[in-house]
């Protein structure tokens, strides 16, 4: 059967328009949003904990910073995902745009990469490099002053953080491509992440060297490896880095290919 590349061209060029349509939105209203939201969550919240005697994050101020961006980002990439992508599938606003010349697959590919680039900037990046400007500023309450680690270090394990939520967001896509209930898919999703920051490790044995748990695992007493290496050691979990990607394009690709064959 011959292939109308006219066609293919239309709906590539009509994936290409949904992500740049998705993107122009971050770069506007919607961004505009979730960064002064995400300033005033982590460089608020971590100015109070370092500046008065409550401390629920850590003892020392990159410490803090590092345990808030992973918390905070892997719940907010469960919670989005499921607004953004799984959402609009459920409400018929998927169903309308790709009525048009539109991939399936290519338009949750599209909705995915979006979501991951805007809340990396807006939630990660941005909140990041300010509070990296910021801590060794400031006078702490219970603790010396850090010193700002090298910057390259810095931003490779915000890199790092945003690579851990790229796992959580394809995950919560691809749960919701399978399962009709969105309570159901926050629930896997939600015991994904607890699993993640405390693994049952005599259970699962050397599993967090396949998994993000090498990377965010909050055992009591012991620093996660992305924060061992803002401090300066030696990222030991490179391991968990190649897999924590893998992990997320063989969700990703899952989701496209349940999205195509949806009846929508």
């Amino acid at each position: 059967m011959a292939i109308d590349t006219r066609t293919v061209g239309v709906a590539w060029a009509g994936s290409q328009g949904v992500l740049r349509g998705e993107i122009s939105r971050w770069l506007g209203t919607r961004g505009l949003f979730h960064l002064v939201f995400w300033l005033l969550m982590i460089d608020g919240w971590l100015y109070f904990t370092v500046v008065t005697e409550h401390m629920p994050f850590g003892s020392l101020g990159f410490e803090s910073l590092v345990n808030m961006l992973v918390m905070f980002v892997a719940l907010a990439a469960i919670v989005l995902t499921e607004a953004t992508v799984i959402g609009e599938y459920r409400s018929g606003i998927a169903s309308w745009t790709i009525s048009k010349p539109v991939p399936r697959a290519g338009y949750a590919v599209a909705k995915l990469t979006s979501l991951w680039l805007g809340l990396s900037a807006t939630a990660i990046f941005i909140p990041g490099l300010v509070a990296y400007w910021w801590l060794p500023k400031v006078e702490p309450n219970r603790f010396v002053t850090p010193e700002a680690p090298p910057l390259g270090r810095f931003l490779a394990a915000l890199l790092i953080i945003s690579l851990v939520m790229a796992f959580f967001i394809t995950l919560t896509a691809f749960l919701g491509s399978v399962i009709r209930r969105r309570g159901v898919v926050a629930l896997i999703a939600l015991f994904t992440y607890t699993l993640t920051r405390n693994p049952p490790l005599e259970l699962w044995g050397g599993w967090d060297t396949y998994t993000p748990t090498g990377l965010v695992n909050a055992d009591p007493g012991q620093w996660m490896a992305v924060t061992e290496y803002v401090y300066g050691n030696p990222l030991g979990a490179t391991s968990a880095v190649l897999w924590t990607i893998v992990a997320a394009l063989a969700f990703a690709t899952g989701a496209a290919l349940v999205y195509q064959r949806l009846e929508l």
